[in-house]
This record gives C-alpha cells, sequence and structure tokens, in this order.
C-alpha cells in the first residue's frame, strides 16, 4: 500500500457522495519516456552580461588568464572558466594555446549584433510512452521523484531470509518505438504562448541529438458501481490536493491522468479481478493461500467485459474470504458472487468464530472491508461488503454502538438492563461476542468485588 500517497477513506466518502461503490481498484506502470536532447536555446541567460563583458576583455587583449579576467570582473576563477567554457560549447569563442577569438558566430553576436544569441545545452524532455505527446510542467517537478526508470533496482530480504535483487521496471504497456522526427516535430509544435505550460524553453530554436531511457509511472485503475453499471477510470496515485482549489478529493485524483486515460481506455474497460489458488508442494500439509490477480496480461480475450468486474469460482471465492478477509464459517448462501458485485452475510457462527471480532463488527457498521493485493499483479486493493440479516448479530453490533458511546466506567448492569432490556438475557454472552472482554472484566469487579 506504500506505493502510493492516496486517502482512500477519502476517495470512497467522495465518491459515495455520487452514489458510486469502489469495488476494487487495480495498478499498472503506464510507459514514459525521458528524452535526453542537446537544444539551441534563445531565452536570455542570466549570466548573458558577465559573457559580453568576458568577450569585450578578451577581444581587447586576446591572451587574459583566467585568473586574471577573475580578478578583474571580481568573481572566481571557476565562474569566468565555467562561462568561457560555454561560450565555447556554444560556438562563440574559439580556444588557440593561451588565446581566445571570437568565431564568425560569435563576432555576428557580439560585434555585429547581427545575431540572437543561442546556447547550446542539454535538456530532458518528459514525453508519453504510448501517444509520444509532450507531457506538461508537473512531470518535470512533482511527479519526477515517481517514475520507475529502467535502470533502478534494489536488494530486499524475502519471506525466507534470502537477500535478492529487484528490478521494479516493468511497464504494463510497450512503449511505442521512437521516431526521433517525430518527437522533435510534436516538441516544436508546442506554440511559444504554451511552452511554459509545457516546461519547453521559450526560446527553444532547435534540437540537435535525441537519445532516451524508459520510465514508467504508476497509475490506478478504480471501479466504481452505480444503479448496476460499472465505471473503470484511471486515477492518479499521488493527488494534488488542497481544499483552497474548491475541488473534490475525487477531482483531484483525475485532474492529470486524464489525458493518458484515453490512451488506454480499450483496454482498462476489460480489466477483471482473478484468483489464483497455487500449487501446493509436496509434503505440504497446509492449505496454499490465494493469490489475487488480474486479467491484463491476457486483456485482449476478454473484449465486451466493460460491466464484469469479477471472475471467481464459489470455491475460489470460499478461499479469498477465509485465508485473507479471515472470516470463518463461510457458506455458499450467505455470499453474493456475481461479476458486478461480492458481498458477504454475516451470521452468528461467522462472528463467534472470527479471530478479530471487534474488526468484524466495525466492518458490519462500515459495510466495507478490503486488503491490499500485489502490484506486480496488477492489483492494489480488493473491497467485499458487510451486511447482515442475523437477529443475533445485529443485537451484538447495537450493544457494541452503545458500549462504545457511554462510560464504562459508570457502567452499571442494573440500570443498564432496565435501560435495554433486550439484552436483559445473557448480556455476558453478547459482550463476550462483541470481543468487549476489557468491559466484562470491569463489570466483573464493579459485581463481585468489594471497593475499598
Amino acid at each position: 500500500m506504500g506505493l502510493f500517497s492516496i486517502d482512500f477513506e477519502k476517495l470512497y466518502e467522495d465518491l459515495a457522495t455520487k452514489e458510486e461503490q469502489i469495488l476494487g481498484m487495480f495498478c499498472i506502470q503506464y510507459p514514459i519516456y525521458c528524452i535526453h536532447s542537446i537544444i539551441l536555446d534563445s531565452t536570455k541567460d542570466p549570466l548573458d552580461s558577465l559573457d559580453k563583458v568576458i568577450v569585450d576583455f578578451l577581444v581587447a587583449k586576446p591572451n587574459y588568464s583566467q585568473k586574471q579576467l577573475a580578478a578583474l570582473l571580481g568573481a572566481s576563477k571557476a565562474l569566468i572558466e565555467f562561462r568561457i567554457n560555454k561560450l565555447i560549447f556554444d560556438g562563440h569563442l574559439i580556444e588557440d594555446t593561451d588565446k581566445y577569438y571570437l568565431s564568425e558566430i560569435g563576432v555576428d553576436v557580439f560585434i555585429n549584433k547581427t545575431l540572437i544569441r543561442q546556447h547550446k545545452k542539454s535538456y530532458d524532455f518528459y514525453v508519453d510512452g504510448i501517444s509520444l505527446k509532450p507531457l506538461p510542467k508537473i512531470f518535470y517537478t512533482f511527479y519526477s521523484s515517481k517514475y520507475v526508470n529502467e535502470n533502478d533496482s534494489y536488494y530486499y530480504t524475502n519471506f525466507n531470509g534470502k537477500v535478492e535483487l529487484k528490478k521494479p521496471f516493468g511497464p504494463d504497456i510497450v512503449h511505442t518505438p521512437l521516431l526521433k522526427s517525430m518527437i522533435i516535430e510534436e516538441i516544436k509544435s508546442i506554440d511559444t504562448q504554451n511552452r511554459d505550460e509545457m516546461n519547453i524553453p521559450f526560446g527553444l530554436i532547435e534540437i540537435e541529438d535525441l537519445s532516451f531511457s524508459k520510465l514508467t509511472l504508476h497509475f490506478i485503475v478504480n471501479v466504481t458501481k452505480k444503479d448496476n453499471i460499472l465505471k473503470k477510470e484511471l486515477l492518479d496515485g499521488f493527488p494534488i490536493y488542497s481544499l483552497a482549489d474548491n475541488n473534490s478529493y475525487y477531482d483531484a485524483a483525475r485532474r492529470n491522468v486524464i489525458s493518458f486515460e484515453n490512451n488506454i481506455k480499450d483496454n482498462i474497460k476489460d480489466l477483471q479481478f482473478k484468483i489464483v489458488i497455487p500449487k501446493q508442494k509436496e509434503g505440504n500439509q497446509g492449505n496454499s493461500k490465494p493469490i489475487l490477480t488480474s486479467n491484463w496480461q491476457e486483456i485482449d480475450r476478454h473484449k465486451g467485459s466493460d460491466n464484469k468486474c469479477f471472475s471467481f469460482s464459489s470455491e475460489d471465492l470460499h478461499k479469498v474470504i477465509e485465508k485473507i478477509f479471515d472470516i470463518k464459517n463461510t457458506c455458499s448462501e450467505n455470499i453474493i458472487n456475481n461479476e458486478s458485485e461480492i458481498s458477504i452475510d454475516i451470521n452468528k457462527d461467522m462472528l463467534l468464530n472470527a479471530p478479530d471480532r471487534r474488526r468484524l463488527i466495525s466492518n458490519i457498521i462500515r459495510m466495507r472491508d478490503y486488503k491490499p493485493g500485489n502490484p506486480d499483479n496488477n492489483v492494489l486493493i480488493l473491497y467485499i461488503y458487510f451486511k447482515t440479516t442475523d437477529e443475533f448479530v445485529k443485537k451484538v453490533v447495537a450493544l457494541w454502538k452503545i458500549l462504545n458511546s457511554i462510560k464504562v466506567s459508570e457502567m452499571d448492569i442494573a440500570s443498564f438492563t432496565s435501560i435495554y432490556p433486550e439484552y436483559k438475557e445473557n448480556l455476558r454472552n453478547y459482550i463476550i461476542a462483541a470481543g468487549e472482554y476489557e468491559v466484562l472484566e470491569k463489570l466483573d469487579i464493579k459485581q463481585h468485588m468489594l471497593a475499598i
């Protein structure tokens, strides 16, 4: 879950106001290119004025040393050396033994002033790995630390204590092969008034050379249900949200990913959750834990799955509920399992056999729970929805709410049962069923021990 910085509960609440219910979230690595280039740029450099003074001195006396120029200009030798090298790199200055001369271009720029000075510099552009369109400025700043580079790797210790090498780069969509001419055309076609928004130098004149690195950016594919209609859409896993924007959290999670969604809409609309039961190893008597996965790797075989989200057999879903959601004693009559809904009706046996009754009751009140999947399997989280038609469970839930709204230290069994007569018989059993053992202990102390 640490892969993203998204508030799942806030997102859930926002969508609930639109009567949309989250069924689950997938995760994909979207392809991005970082284009490394050498460009000619006429944008004025803050140190251009210093360069002009350096040139004036060298025109007057070509054999001035860098140390002498630094002393004359009151600057450091390192700065003078850097600017002279920049003038040479840009093709304005020529070094000949211990002397410096202006090139023909340098003469036209600094002496004749018939040319605008052009800076030659390295520059990185970020482009969409599918459409090859340049990305906006925010993908150079805020998202720059979120990219996964094709050369990234790290070591980790697995569950068996063995150190392994992990390479997180794994695009779920193949990068479109690069055509240098197309990339240059796409970048240069951005008109000057929109260049700042796209983080393209205002004075860009020419792109002379290109190389690239392959990157990916993790996106969420969120699945919601409203009026029995499913919606699958891309969400930003790192939404930039501010109350000052007067936008919802959901709007923030959609703002920067809509353009990417248009490229993969035909694929994400067919995404479904699947369950894989690993083969049991020889000699292992325990049951294998089910793995949540998706149909992404075979998405082309599931065309027409717009209104489908789950592809679970009843047997596999039982294993997921028991081993992942930790709910025991389930039976098919209490589980709804279809292509657009997974829910469970909690009965007395399930509650009493739950390892954590308080958590289960809390989930019944919230009417939902979710568990993380493995992003390597394209699964982020899976939701399961709760309800109860069991009268015993309903009474336990109601009691749990009451106990969490009063001061237990001031609670007296006689007065409590007079206010809530439905618990007069077997109050103790209901408290145990609610998992409130501390409450029971306090009541027993108060009832059976002498006050000092």
